[in-house]
């Protein structure tokens, strides 16, 4: 599936869902990179789009939903949230047979220190098998580990370091975006 597919199906998705929903917004930047990620939280379940341009490495965009036990996070330091991933990946580094698609399973946790709860860390992590990988990829995996400082309510800004491992068919393996990154997080 490509990028121009992909965007309506994005774009369908978020429409879709409910205008009450909670939204949070993450943007990063490199000085080759910039990311985006937007997730529609529905309490107990949320959908999230996103994708990455790097301009040497390529680009990527995803669809993904994912489950969140949110009676946990209410008295505990911790946030898990597990789900799947719908991920075109378009890379720079051949000129042919550099794209395709895949489905990653995967999540993320987060905890908040308690005597100190504007700081917490992130981490994140993404695969996809072979057998959940279509075109010209054999597997993918994505990764990420942020520290996160609370500034506002509804605000964070954080830092990153994150990575899209590509195994292409004849190529092996491609890495996008490793490297560190600035962000902010905001939630509506």
């Amino acid at each position: 599936m490509s990028m121009k597919k992909l965007l309506p199906l994005v774009f369908g998705a978020a429409v879709s869902v409910q205008a009450t929903a909670e939204t949070t917004v993450d943007g990063s930047l490199s000085n080759d990179a910039v990311k985006l990620d937007v997730s529609l939280d529905q309490g107990r379940y949320f959908f999230d789009f996103g994708g990455m341009y790097h301009s040497d490495d390529g680009k990527y965009g995803y669809i993904g939903a994912h489950i969140e036990d949110i009676d946990v996070a209410k008295d505990y330091p911790v946030q898990v949230g597990l789900g799947a991933r719908l991920l075109a990946v378009d890379t720079k580094e051949y000129s042919v047979d550099n794209a395709g698609t895949a489905v990653a399973l995967g999540g993320f946790y987060r905890y908040t220190f308690p005597n100190a709860n504007r700081f917490s860390v992130l981490g994140s992590l993404y695969y996809s098998p072979k057998v959940l990988s279509f075109q010209n990829i054999d597997s993918l995996y994505q990764a990420e580990i942020r520290g996160e400082y609370r500034t506002l309510r509804n605000a964070r800004v954080f830092l990153r370091y994150g990575m899209t491992s590509v195994d292409l068919d004849r190529y092996g393996d491609v890495d996008m975006n490793q490297g560190v990154a600035i962000g902010v997080s905001t939630t509506f």
